[in-house]
């Protein structure tokens, strides 16, 4: 299956589900952004599982999710494909702040995809 398109993320964080922005996943490359940020990286799909590395970058002042104000950092996500939907945890990879849960939903998938 295919996981080429355009993706909206949320991250549950204290207030619930938070909207963090629209991605485009194009084999392998990632890149995505929303009023405060944009990010980009790679992912890798392995069956139902996907994994994916992100630097994000702040354009204003930071309000991150882990409750920080880092202007850029890389996250990790790891998590599994079903239909139209990937559900995981998303962390920083230098331990700084706990896993969070995550979901991308797909909106619309690429021509040809």
């Amino acid at each position: 299956m295919s996981t080429d398109g355009f993706w909206t993320g949320e991250v549950y964080g204290a207030f619930g589900w938070e909207n963090r922005g629209v991605f485009l996943l194009d084999h392998g490359r990632m890149v995505g952004s929303d009023n405060r940020q944009y990010s980009t990286g790679t992912y890798n799909v392995s069956g139902d599982r996907i994994t994916i590395e992100l630097r994000v970058h702040y354009y204003v002042p930071p309000l991150t999710v882990f409750g920080e104000k880092s202007g850029a950092f890389t996250v990790e996500f790891d998590g599994k494909l079903e239909g139209d939907v990937i559900d995981g945890t998303i962390r920083r990879p230098d331990g700084a702040k706990s896993a969070m849960q995550c979901q991308f939903t797909r909106r619309m998938g690429l021509s040809g995809a």
